[in-house]
């Protein structure tokens, strides 16, 4: 296990003032597309991230130009002001994905599919619970490029794959490190002065017996997403049935997750 590990926390930068910026457009009443629009372009390298992920073959524009105008209209303003405040807070840690085998965008990619279907799966039975869930559900990996930073540098690269490949990664990142990678975002996030309600379902995403009551279906949703938008495998039969198999057993909406899947995928399929 790697001991030094909690260095790596001490060395998060502060937040960028676009943060502030976009939860005052957030928190506004009097709000349109064309502040937050103004307000993305503002940020040159957030306004390039925003591009990249409207190519993404999960989105279905309709033979409309993919701009962020219309982004917003497939999805929700609520939808792409979460995702530009989540892509501003991961920027500010350098990505490292090595040590898991994946590139940057895949990671990208991996994120904003949980938005995704988040958005897609939730917008029409519990508006409120999705608006909630948009940010944190972006955010409970973003501390795996820290954790593969330590496992590179410490040169136990082969060691974490190999870990992985026998058993899970939320287990192996355990074994190496102490904690999963849903702790460690938790601490990040604590440490920038986040609401408990965007911490505690990331917290307790992967330990769901010790969940306090009010946060238990937020962390469910949190972990049965993750597991469909694996970075390293995203939707994957395996993993689709797996997840439906266990939102069944709480109750949840079974039907309109499998829809929004089923949704997405088309997406892919006409896209490519």
């Amino acid at each position: 296990m790697i001991k030094d590990f909690a260095k790596y926390l001490k060395e998060i930068p502060t937040l960028p003032e676009i943060i502030l910026e976009l939860d005052n457009f957030r928190k506004s009443k009097n709000r349109n597309f064309k502040q937050l629009v103004m307000i993305i372009k503002k940020d040159k390298n957030l306004h390039l991230d925003i591009l990249k992920i409207i190519d993404f073959k999960i989105f279905n524009f309709s033979n409309k130009p993919k701009n962020i105008q219309n982004l917003i209209s497939i999805t929700s303003l609520e939808f792409v002001c979460a995702l530009a405040t989540s892509l501003s807070f991961s920027r500010t840690i350098k990505t490292n994905l090595f040590s898991y085998a994946v590139t940057p965008l895949d990671f990208l990619y991996s994120n904003t599919l949980s938005m995704l279907i988040v958005e897609m799966w939730l917008k029409n039975s519990d508006r409120k619970l999705k608006d909630e869930l948009l940010i944190p559900v972006f955010l409970q990996n973003i501390s795996k490029p820290l954790i593969s930073q330590a496992i590179s540098e410490n040169k136990l690269t082969e060691q974490f794959l190999n870990d992985i490949s026998n058993s899970n990664i939320s287990e192996a990142e355990e074994r190496h490190i102490g904690f999963n990678a849903q702790r460690v975002s938790s601490n990040i996030l604590k440490n920038w002065g986040l609401s408990h309600n965007i911490i505690f379902p990331i917290l307790f995403s992967k330990d769901l017996k010790n969940c306090p009551n009010e946060f238990k279906t937020k962390a469910f949703i949190l972990d049965i997403v993750g597991l469909v938008s694996d970075f390293r495998e995203p939707l994957t039969d395996k993993n689709i049935k797996k997840a439906i198999s266990q939102i069944e057993l709480l109750s949840l909406d079974s039907n309109g997750f499998f829809t929004t899947i089923c949704n997405i995928i088309d997406n892919i399929k006409s896209n490519s």
